[in-house]
């Protein structure tokens, strides 16, 4: 096993089979393909259960998904190119490139080529196949190209494959092949009594000899990795009405000594954009526009990050870019090779998915906030989950989901000066009247004030960030330091705008100093048998039992609440250097700081699911990345205590860097959600990647925090940087308002800021809207 980096296009390319499902995420937004790394995997448009295309779920290998297969007619030798773990290649390699798949396989001295794309404008998949042949003999090949379809629903095709297939349709006209299914569920609670109003197709250019659309004609008495009909090297023209459907094209090529032949498959959604009707050179057009797409519109636009170390460039530019869009399109739906069959959106997922794409495409994050306005409820409680299929929500038990809402807003407002925003009217979920933006804001903060317990804290319920704290406050009466410090962030924020705006926030000021004296008197404990050291308590549960103490017998000690109370500025310079030294002395490790410690071993109801995980799992005990890039956030505010300890941390959780590290397994080019802890029999495996907001936390924690250019209400704040020793000079070209900053990073003997050859005399570099280039010097 071996994986390289190429600097320059970001490409990652591995040689023979990985530690585990790598995978990649492609879409323009609505049609999306997840594939693995041999080419598996599943599609659908719009909506990965709803509008299901290829049958597919996680672990389980029974289904024909994107394969292609060859049979050499001197020979009667067959293979398929996307199996390694069951034919032996003389070459296997996948190249995984931001927006597409490559596969590379020689056997028996042909070469060959799979490249799986989604074209930016059409709602289909590409497959450009290439074969050449490096013998010394012409060939006669077979060439077979294969794929299961779920049409529609994807549960139920699952669940219960035998009684959803009866509503199978499948024709061919000339030598396109249609389906769709006569049953189908648009309602998150609703019977299926319609037709799916989607018809999925599959043609290809050279046209096919040959085709079927019946699973058991296919594979015949042979298997998946061997079909019948490869084997044999011709297909059986099945039609597959109420039963099993796949989409397969045979196609029958001479390639001369040296030639080298092209086959372009299209699977795809009939509609206004998309036809069947496809050529080869159109797909190679196709694939270049995508590229010019991804390079012009993300990679290039709004920050582009030059450091001395060329690995990091090429995570920051191309892949963490990437990821923060694919979160931005799915969030945490069942788009990825960790979730199958899940309906709905994560609300809180969906508002920080937002915040890493803000200064790349500030119109379409907006575009979205909007859109999730929708789902806040009169009373000013939000949804926690949401299906945009029927727009179907329920009111939120988790009393953080209204806060990032609000959260979300600032960040957005800080990075565009669009304050017109908060004048916007939106309608609430369950309430058609309009109101503004920021009346909606103060609808959340003011529900969350008013969901406080007997402490004064924020009522717990059914867990806060942590969803896995899931019955420690079920029954109303638990309290949340974490959910505390996120309101008392949330309303230092609110007060801070309303007096940049000139509102009238009094009640809010007069809320947070009260709301910061009840945190630091109910929740700060300090031990005389660890030399005064000391920490926020985690929460108190429905019993008034203290969770996250040093008294606790299992998680003492949590990392949220030490790292919030310097982001939320919840207590004085004193606890908060407390705070962190407990962090680093009591949970930090190999990859970041552990989420809790020790983990629980003992299940307790009174807990949750938490203490259900296998300890150093999940939210039981493991580095959680989106709780690492709040610990770099706080460790950066505090760097003049702590120095590099931010950028160690960084490094610590840094993908890139485990390019070949056989026991981190996933794949080393995008975010995980965790990576488990030392109490895990799997320690530095790590786990969820993709759908995430770690991504979208990690970029903002670089580029703000450890860079040191943060948005602020009046225009960019300049904090010193925090970089390693060896960096001389960084270079970071910044689209902010209307303006092009190029920011020279560099090391000198005191904090200085020139702007335009002019030393400043504030860290604060006024938005100008000019429309212009500025140079800014940052000596640090």
């Amino acid at each position: 096993m071996k994986t390289q980096l190429d600097k320059v296009s970001g490409e990652i390319i591995h040689s023979g089979v990985p530690p585990s499902e790598w995978s990649i995420i492609l879409t323009n937004g609505k049609y999306t393909a997840l594939v693995l790394y041999n080419g598996t995997g599943h599609s659908f448009f719009e909506h990965p259960t709803f509008n299901s295309i290829i049958k597919w779920t996680p672990k389980m290998n029974s289904q024909l998904a994107r394969l292609v297969y060859l049979k050499d007619i001197d020979t009667e030798e067959a293979w398929c190119l996307n199996l390694p773990k069951s034919y032996k290649f003389e070459k296997w390699e996948t190249r995984f490139g931001v927006g597409y798949l490559k596969i590379e396989t020689t056997k028996n001295q042909i070469h060959s080529e799979i490249t799986y794309f989604v074209p930016i404008d059409k709602d289909l998949e590409y497959w450009l196949i290439k074969i050449k042949n490096e013998s010394e003999t012409k060939k006669n090949l077979k060439i077979f190209s294969a794929v299961e379809l779920s049409l529609g629903n994807l549960q139920p095709s699952i669940l219960d494959p035998y009684a959803y297939e009866l509503f199978v349709r499948t024709w061919n006209s000339g030598k396109y092949l249609y389906a769709t299914k006569t049953i189908w569920n648009d309602k998150t609670n609703n019977e299926a009594n319609k037709n799916w109003d989607k018809i999925v197709f599959f043609s290809s250019d050279p046209e096919p000899e040959s085709f079927d659309c019946l699973k058991s004609s296919f594979i015949g008495d042979g298997t998946i990795e061997l079909p019948q009909a490869v084997r044999e090297g011709w297909c059986f023209e099945s039609i597959a009405h109420g039963r099993e459907p796949v989409f397969v094209f045979q196609h029958d090529v001479e390639i001369d000594i040296g030639e080298e032949k092209e086959i372009v498959i299209a699977l795809g959604v009939l509609n206004e954009r998309t036809s069947e009707k496809i050529k080869l050179a159109d797909a190679k057009n196709d694939f270049e526009k995508m590229k010019k797409f991804y390079r012009d519109e993300i990679f290039e636009k709004g920050i582009w990050i030059e450091t001395p170390d060329e690995s990091l460039n090429a995570f920051l530019n191309f892949w963490n870019k990437y990821q923060n869009l694919i979160c931005l399109h799915w969030h945490r739906y069942s788009a990825s090779n960790y979730v199958s069959g899940f309906d709905v959106v994560g609300y809180r997922d969906a508002l920080q998915s937002t915040l890493g794409f803000l200064p790349i495409n500030s119109s379409l994050c907006k575009e979205r906030l909007l859109y999730l306005f929708k789902f806040q409820f009169k009373n000013g409680n939000t949804c926690h989950n949401f299906n945009p299929v029927d727009e179907f929500a329920q009111q939120s038990n988790q009393n953080d989901d209204p806060l990032w809402l609000c959260i979300s807003t600032f960040e957005y407002l800080k990075e565009t000066g669009d304050f017109d925003f908060l004048k916007i009217k939106s309608r609430y979920y369950d309430d058609e009247k309009e109101e503004t933006i920021f009346e909606h804001l103060r609808r959340a903060i003011d529900y969350v004030l008013n969901s406080r317990g007997e402490n004064g804290l924020v009522l717990l319920k059914r867990g806060d960030w942590n969803d896995a704290l899931n019955f420690a406050g079920k029954n109303n009466r638990g309290e949340s330091t974490l959910a505390s410090m996120i309101l008392l962030y949330t309303l230092n924020e609110f007060v801070k705008l309303g007096e940049f705006l000139k509102y009238d926030v009094e009640k809010y000021r007069i809320e947070k100093e009260n709301l910061k004296n009840q945190i630091n008197k109910t929740c700060w404990e300090e031990y005389k048998k660890l030399d005064l050291a000391g920490w926020f308590i985690r929460a108190i549960n429905d019993e008034g039992e203290r969770i996250g103490s040093y008294f606790s017998k299992e998680g003492k000690i949590y990392l949220e609440p030490q790292v919030w109370a310097v982001l939320s500025d919840t207590c004085d310079e004193e606890r908060k250097i407390k705070c962190l030294n407990s962090a680093i002395e009591f949970l930090e490790s190999s990859y970041g700081f552990l989420l809790l410690e020790p983990s629980y071993s003992k299940q307790d109801e009174k807990l949750g699911i938490i203490t259900r995980f296998v300890a150093g799992e999940k939210e039981n005990g493991s580095f959680f990345t989106q709780a690492n890039a709040w610990a770099i956030m706080a460790f950066s505010i505090m760097s003049d205590k702590f120095g590099n300890k931010a950028f160690e941390i960084y490094q610590k959780t840094l993908p890139i860097k485990f390019l070949n590290n056989a026991r981190y397994k996933a794949e080393p080019f995008v975010y995980p959600q965790y990576i488990c802890g030392k109490d895990s029999p799997h320690f530095g495996e790590a786990s969820f990647t993709w759908l995430t907001s770690s991504s979208s936390r990690m970029f903002k924690a670089f580029v703000e925090y450890i860079l040191g250019i943060k948005p602020e209400y009046d225009g960019l704040k300049i904090m010193k940087p925090i970089l390693p020793e060896e960096w001389e000079e960084v270079r970071v070209r910044r689209s902010f308002r209307n303006c092009e900053y190029k920011f020279t990073i560099k090391r000198g003997d005191a904090f200085i800021i020139k702007f335009d050859g002019k030393e400043l005399t504030s860290n604060f570099l006024s938005s100008c809207g000019c429309g212009g280039l500025h140079d800014v010097e940052i000596y640090f």
